[in-house]
This record gives C-alpha cells, structure tokens and sequence, in this order.
C-alpha cells in the first residue's frame, strides 16, 4: 500500500474518534442499580429530606455527562452513592425511634392494664373476704341446735369448753369495745394503770367460774349511755355490744353455778356459742362501720405480712385480729431484760400502725388463787407499760398512740394438755393487734 493511501486510512480513523460519543461512567450504572432498590424506598419513606439530597447529585451527575465532562460525573455520581448510604443510615435511625416510641406507648399501655387487672384483684379479693367473714358470722349467729344430756364425763368437757367459748367471747366483746369506744389514755399514768388499783382478774379458786378475760386496770369505757369518746355514729354499736356484754354475764352465772353445784347441772354450752356468736358480731359490725367505701381493705394483711417478714414474732391471725404470743417475759413478777427488749420492738410496730388497738392476753398453766390475781394483774400492767412508751401519750403535743388494754385469761385456754409435762407452755402473753377493718 502506498504512503498515501497509509495517511488517508489513518486521518479518517483520527475522524471517526473524534465523532464517538463519550462512554457512560460505571458508577452512574451502579448509582442506578442503589436508586431501584429496596433501601432506597426505605429512606425514601423515612429519611426524605437525605433522599432528595442524594437525587440531587444523582441529577447533577447527570447533567455534568451531558455536558461530556466525564470527570465531574464521576465525581458526583460518587457522592450519589454516598448519599443514598447516608440517606438509609437515617432511615434506619429514624425508624428504630419510630419503634422505641410505639414500644413505649405499648408499655405504658400495659402497664396501665396491669394496674386496673391489680386493683380489681385486689377488690375482688377484698369481697371474697369480706363474704368468708360474713359467712362465718353467718353460721355463728345460727340458732344452737340443743346439746341435750350427757354423762358425767362429757358434762364435765362441755363445762370446760364453755369456760373457753366464754372467755374467747369476752376476748371478742373487748376488741369491740377497743374499736366502738377506745378508752382515753391518761398521761399521768402508765398504761393499763388504773387509780383504784388492779380490778379483778380471770382467776378465782379452784370450782369457781372465772371471770375471764376481763380488762385488768383499764380505764372506765364509754357504753351506749355513756359515749365519751366513742366515734360518731357509734351509739347503736355500742347498744349491741352492750347486748353482747349482758349476755356474757348471764353466762358467767351460769357457769358458777354449774361448777359450784353439787348437783349435777348441764354445762350452759349452748348459751357460751350464742354469747361467743352475738360478740363476735358486735366486733363484725364495728369493723364494717369503720371499713372505708374509697378504697379496698387491707390493713391487715399488710401488718401481717410486716410482721411475718421480721422472722422472729410468728403471728397468727384469728377473729380478733394479728396475734404475736410471747413467753418466758417474766422472772418472778418482773419483765426480763430480753422480754423488754421484745416488747419495745412490739411497741414500734404499735407506734406504726396507730389505727389497731392492742390488747394484752396474759394465760396461765395453772388455776390461781384469790391471792394470787393481784400479781397476775401486776403482770399484765407491766407488759403494757412496755408497750405504752411507744404511744408518745407522754409527750405535750406528741400523736396519740393506739389504745392499749389488758386482760387476764387465766387458764380457760390452754394450748397444751394442762395435765401434761409440757403445760407450762400455757403460759404465755397474747399481743393482739385489734384489726380495725373487714378483711
């Protein structure tokens, strides 16, 4: 071939090339491969403001190849992709605040179910509590089918049985009492001291009926004629409690007569389950009264569980309300150093919870003689001058404590066979935390 035609070949060539348009960069193939995909519309969706912001240089990249200026294509279709990366980091962000606020408001949500379900628990609970108390009143205050006779052996346990009924209603009739009518404390004297001396106790001599569990030394209590403290409204509590008492000493008679007689008389067991029945109704009723309507009942069960959590005290929890019992308090007549320590912890407890009357329970392991009651009485007064302090009655301006009362029980309710070689178990201090509400 000739030089010539060599230079034709070779200046169309040069021709042709500058006439080739320029080749699409492949990062804009890539930008588009980002902008069709689901991460896209995702950021799209929740970062839209980043998302514009990508399609702008996107379009300028564009525009920068139309241009044919291949370098500035590149360039921003770089940052395209960056963009678009950016773009779904927000998204991303965006929506897991999205879900934490939706999980918030779940939360709260349920928290606030939660919170109905357990308050309707609890009233539900509360009902079906105060449906067992009414039932159980119920079936006590049903009318006492007839004992009938019975041989000297059984006379002889239905006398004892209803010596213990006796005393459990004379129990009873004084929570209700400490409830209707809370006696007032009287700063110039311990509790449980009275100006007149130690009053009879449940013990008397052998055969004798005692008069069980009567306050020993408590200050005189309002009645329906005389309401003197007692709360408003309370004159028909106090009526029916009256009724209660009055039955109660009609029983004691009975009693009497039927351990001094040397005749064989029926023991009055019958009349000690109605007297036991009308007093725990009177206790019933003052608490119904003194239930408040706002919110459901549980004073009780919080005392209890309080109580149970200490891991040292062992309470029970019986009609009259929570039961501490303590033993060996004594050396001779006086309080042991350890059993004061006891009672002052009791005494915070009392402090705490100023709406539960106390009564103090002292039970013998032995029948006591006329003589020796002062003693016992001496006893009791003792335990509730350990137990007073905590009331802050002494101080001027100080908050009243709740009422305190003793009663001697004597042995009428023994725990252990009287006759066996563990009675001295019998004797014991009953710290009862008067519950001042329906369960």
């Amino acid at each position: 071939m000739s030089a010539r035609r060599l230079a034709g070949v070779a200046v169309a060539g040069v021709l042709l090339g500058a006439c080739a348009p320029i080749p699409r960069p492949a990062v804009l193939d890539e930008l588009d491969h980002v902008r069709a995909g689901a991460v896209a519309a995702e950021s799209k969706r929740h970062a839209p403001g980043a998302f514009a912001r990508a399609e702008k240089l996107r379009g300028d990249a564009l525009a920068a190849l139309e241009s044919e200026d291949r370098s500035g294509a590149q360039i921003l279709g770089e940052q395209a992709i960056a963009a678009h990366a950016h773009a779904h980091a927000l998204s991303r962000v965006a929506r897991a605040e999205a879900a934490g606020t939706e999980a918030k408001a779940q939360r709260s949500a349920g928290e606030a179910s939660l919170a109905g379900l357990e308050a309707e628990q609890s009233r539900v609970a509360a009902e079906v509590d105060a449906l067992d108390m009414r039932t159980k009143v119920a079936r006590d205050a049903q009318p006492v089918v007839p004992s009938g006779k019975a041989d000297a052996d059984r006379e002889k346990a239905r006398l004892a049985a209803a010596r213990s009924l006796a005393l459990q209603a004379r129990l009873l009739c004084g929570a209700a009492r400490l409830l209707i009518a809370p006696a007032p404390q009287d700063s110039s004297q311990p509790a449980g001291a009275s100006p007149t001396g130690p009053q009879p106790t449940a013990a008397s001599p052998a055969g004798a009926q005692p008069a069980a569990a009567s306050p020993v030394g408590a200050q005189p209590q309002p009645t329906a004629a005389s309401p003197a403290g007692a709360q408003p409204g309370s004159a028909e509590l106090a009526t029916q409690l009256e009724g209660a008492t009055a039955a109660i000493k009609k029983l004691d008679a009975e009693l009497a007569e039927a351990s001094g007689s040397t005749r064989a008389i029926p023991a009055p067991i019958d009349q000690a389950s109605r007297a036991r029945a009308g007093c725990l109704a009177a206790l019933t009723a003052a608490r119904r009264a003194a239930t408040p309507v706002t919110r459901a009942p549980g004073a009780g069960d919080g005392l209890l569980a309080e109580l149970s959590a200490a891991g040292t005290w062992s309470p029970v929890r019986d009609d009259r309300g929570i039961v501490v019992t303590l033993r060996g308090l004594f050396a001779g007549n006086a309080l042991t150093k350890a059993g004061e320590a006891r009672l002052r912890d009791l005494a915070l407890v009392a402090t705490a919870h100023p709406s539960f009357p106390v009564a103090v329970v002292v039970h013998t392991d032995r029948e006591i003689r006329a003589s020796e009651e002062p003693a016992w009485a001496a006893r009791a007064d003792a335990v509730v001058r350990a137990l007073g302090p905590a009331q802050g009655a002494t101080a001027a301006g100080a908050p009243a404590g709740p009422s305190i009362a003793p009663f001697l029980a004597g042995s009428a309710s023994p725990v252990v066979d009287p006759g066996g070689s563990e009675r001295a178990r019998n004797a014991r201090v009953e710290i009862i935390f008067v519950t001042p509400e329906t369960l």
